[in-house]
């Protein structure tokens, strides 16, 4: 087991067999990694899509959706409707059940995955008991976990466009090449995925 800290898993996807996303048990990849493989690999949205929505019998499941590479969906949350009531809504028992389960599968593969359920968007929950629980299923195994800060879909869009703005102080040519590179990315990812550009 490697834990790779401040390193963005979405570039590396295709360097491995298996890549595993924590996600909630309403059909949502809606934010950070999850939002690029919805984005990118339309077809694991459409598995996703056929489990039953919101059910809480999905929790501790996980969905296999074949391809190159192969995903698995652990559902390991519910989903956080009240954050002023509870910051950390990461099911623990099972995010041990769903690494577990991809233990078995994933044996003799090259894994990778965030370290599912410390992002915001599948848990928030407590990095050192996951680490704990990583550590405990997986430490004789060969898997990356990639630790690092996923950005909301505002967030990126704010983090790109400041990005050209500071480009435009200096050349505004290169700004207009930035934008329009932008634009012509955003229409791929929309004729690949059929509903949305970022």
């Amino acid at each position: 087991m490697t834990l790779i800290e401040n390193t963005d898993l979405f570039p590396h996807v295709n360097e491995y067999d298996v890549i595993l996303v924590g996600t909630n048990t309403y059909c949502s990849l809606a934010q950070g990694f999850q939002r690029d493989i919805m984005l990118h690999y339309p077809h694991v949205q459409e598995e996703n899509m056929k489990t039953r929505y919101g059910d809480k019998g999905k929790l501790g499941t996980i969905c296999q959706v074949e391809g190159i590479p192969k995903f698995i969906l652990c559902f390991i949350c519910e989903g956080n409707f009240r954050p002023d009531l509870s910051s950390d809504y990461l099911d623990y028992d099972s995010l041990e059940k769903c690494l577990s389960l991809a233990k078995i599968i994933t044996k003799g593969q090259k894994v990778a995955t965030t370290l599912m359920g410390s992002s915001r968007f599948d848990g928030n929950g407590n990095k050192e008991r996951i680490l704990r629980l990583f550590e405990r299923i997986f430490g004789d195994t060969e898997v990356d976990i990639y630790d690092y800060f996923q950005m909301s879909k505002d967030e990126r869009k704010k983090a790109i466009r400041m990005k050209e703005l500071e480009v435009k102080k200096s050349d505004r040519n290169a700004y207009y090449r930035m934008v329009a590179e932008r634009k012509e990315r955003e229409k791929k990812i929309k004729e690949l995925n059929g509903h949305t550009r970022t």
